[in-house]
């Protein structure tokens, strides 16, 4: 399976790159992931504005043969058992995509297959990468019966 992460770069800690680097590390015997990370260096005079330009870049980088998977407070929770099921389903490749600090446009949720969310909590984008990619290595431990997840 193939997964690109796209996501508006924000500022990084050299402790939440170590966290993300020991997860790919992890993901990568079985499966081919990517990170995208998308600056937006301009300035805007609202958040509607910046909204609409991370949305464009976004867009740019997408595989649109690919399902597209959007993370948003306003999405649907589940188990990590739905979200292994999501993931590993056969033949499918996908771009998981993080927006900006003041969330995704709408064209892009409009694309999504799906639209999902970790919590009604707000997270900083280094917590929420490191969460998201403990969280796909924990729906491939559910795929290939790996004790890491333990029901």
């Amino acid at each position: 399976m193939k997964i690109s992460i796209i996501y508006v770069k924000q500022n990084k800690s050299k402790n939440a790159e170590s966290f993300e680097q020991h997860f790919l590390n992890k993901l990568e015997k079985n499966n081919s992931i990517k990170m995208i990370p998308i600056s937006i260096k301009k300035k805007f005079n609202s958040r509607a504005l910046q909204i609409e330009e991370e949305g464009k870049a976004i867009w740019k980088q997408l595989n649109h043969k690919e399902e597209l998977i959007c993370f948003d407070k306003s999405g649907e929770t589940m188990s990590s058992e739905k979200f292994s099921q999501i993931f590993y389903r056969e033949g499918i490749n996908i771009n998981l995509i993080i927006g900006g600090a003041f969330g995704l446009s709408e064209d892009i949720k409009k694309m999504a297959n799906k639209i999902i969310s970790f919590s009604d909590m707000e997270f900083s984008h280094e917590v929420f990468r490191v969460m998201l990619l403990e969280q796909l290595y924990r729906a491939n431990c559910i795929f290939f019966n790996h004790p890491y997840h333990q029901n």
